[in-house]
């Protein structure tokens, strides 16, 4: 309370801005439980199936495992195996989920990346305005304020800068660690994309 009546409204609206991040921050965590590297392995395993011929093994290695992985695997699998299917329109369709789970694995990042940027923007402004308040202080007193008192203005003033500064480094720390594990889980999947129909093509040759 004591931080908010110092710095007045900035401060208010950059404890507001963590706590939405930190919010996201943690549904992002859940969300990315569903790409973990036991779920990768888990695709790796029914694809090697793949590879070697085995259809109905790859779709029982895939069976009662409902990460966004497998179901990409298992439609793909399956489409793959029923020889009614054109594979030119199969590709499409699974480019087409996979880019909705590369958006859905991207969703949110970029409001992180936002705080990150606005924080230290919020807290120059706050700075600002306190300083313009200060300077004004000390021309109403004719140029004899105590210079004690002109140092606790500066200090309340420079305590938005602080707090923005504050927020900002760990949120720029965590958005970089969120579009690292985003990139990660879309070269995987392409990467398993790409196996699925390279082996395809070898069987038919």
């Amino acid at each position: 309370m004591e931080l908010l009546e110092l710095g007045g409204p900035v401060v208010l609206v950059l404890i507001a801005l963590s706590v939405v991040g930190l919010a996201i921050v943690l549904y992002k965590v859940l969300q990315y439980r569903a790409y973990s590297k036991g779920k990768q392995q888990q695709a790796e395993k029914a694809l090697s199936h793949w590879v070697n011929g085995q259809a109905e093994s790859a779709l029982a290695a895939l069976e009662g495992d409902k990460s966004p992985f497998s179901d990409l695997l298992r439609n793909g699998v399956s489409w793959l195996s029923d020889k009614s299917y054109g594979e030119d329109k199969i590709r499409e369709e699974l480019t087409r989920q996979g880019q909705q789970i590369v958006t859905r694995v991207n969703g949110l990042n970029s409001f992180i990346e936002l705080i990150a940027y606005l924080s230290p923007m919020l807290g120059l402004l706050g700075t600002v305005l306190g300083m313009i308040d200060v300077f004004f202080s000390l021309a109403n007193e004719g140029g004899g304020a105590d210079t004690g008192v002109l140092a606790g203005g500066i200090w309340e003033a420079l305590l938005t800068t602080a707090v923005g500064l504050t927020v900002a480094i760990p949120f720029a720390m965590i958005h970089a660690m969120l579009e690292s594990r985003a990139t990660n889980i879309r070269r995987n999947m392409e990467d398993q994309l790409t196996r699925l129909f390279t082996a395809n093509l070898s069987a038919a040759n």
